[in-house]
């Protein structure tokens, strides 16, 4: 009796594990084309020159920063970071980061409300003497920020709204935490 009984235990087991891998789904398509080549791609043929590289993947807010010749462009990818889904304007411009510099200070803004649903950006460059930044008018948030290269910095700020307070104010500190430019 408990040979037959463990006989048929084992046999509907084995019937089970046949049919949990008879009915599993198909696997996820794998892209033809990674994330990264297929953003560079998309930023070549947009801006009409080369993608240099991509210089940070965030999957917490599904940006991607590309660099250009001319400057870096934010990329919002999709839910699951793993297809394009648009760019966001404007560009952050290289040369008229460094032509601008005695009218704006160390910092420079742009804000997007425009990319989707329940999601604003604050993004911008910023020198090496802006140690800190403090974006007022979003409630004192302080924003992420990333290394392109000597002397400048990317920095940004994510909500998961329509819209943001214009115009941005941020207030900016050196590394002795003074004020070097506020409230603008």
């Amino acid at each position: 009796m408990k040979k037959s009984l463990l006989a048929a235990l084992s046999l509907g087991l084995i019937f089970a594990v046949v049919y949990l891998l008879a009915s599993r789904t198909t696997e996820p398509a794998i892209p033809a084309v990674s994330l990264e080549k297929d953003i560079c791609e998309r930023v070549s043929e947009q801006f009409g020159e080369d993608c240099q590289r991509i210089l940070l993947f965030d999957p917490h807010s599904r940006l991607v920063f590309a660099e250009t010749n001319s400057g870096i462009i934010p990329v919002l990818t999709n839910q699951e970071f793993t297809e394009f889904k648009k760019f966001i304007y404007p560009m952050m411009d290289f040369q008229e980061f460094s032509e601008e510099k005695t009218d704006r200070g160390p910092i420079d803004w742009r804000a997007d409300k425009k990319s989707e649903k329940d999601f604003s950006i604050i993004y911008g460059f910023a020198e090496d003497d802006a140690k800190t930044i403090v974006i007022n008018s979003e409630g004192n948030i302080q924003p992420t920020r990333f290394l392109v290269r000597d002397n400048l910095w990317v920095w940004y700020a994510v909500f998961e709204k329509d819209e943001i307070k214009l115009p941005v104010e941020v207030t900016v500190y050196d590394a002795e935490g003074r004020i070097v430019k506020g409230n603008e």
